[in-house]
């Protein structure tokens, strides 16, 4: 038994082939949005150890402007 060869070029302009790509890129942002939310969750816990290390407070370490540093 032989398969045909799956072109998809006639398909490209299809409701349903926009349809799944825009699925899989929602897909891949929900994806990588979890990963950064991740990401946050872990600098804040290392931004809480340092702070408690160096005994002050994590209200003293906030967003820096330009040219601003931590004054440690």
């Amino acid at each position: 038994m032989q398969i045909s060869d799956f072109n998809t070029a006639s398909m490209h302009g299809s409701q349903l082939f926009r349809g799944a790509k825009t699925a899989m890129l929602v897909v891949r942002i929900l994806h990588q949005m979890e990963r950064t939310a991740a990401a946050v969750d872990d600098v804040e816990d290392a931004l809480e150890e340092f702070a408690a290390a160096t005994h002050r407070p994590v209200a003293h370490f906030t967003r820096l402007g330009t040219g601003e540093t931590l004054g440690l």
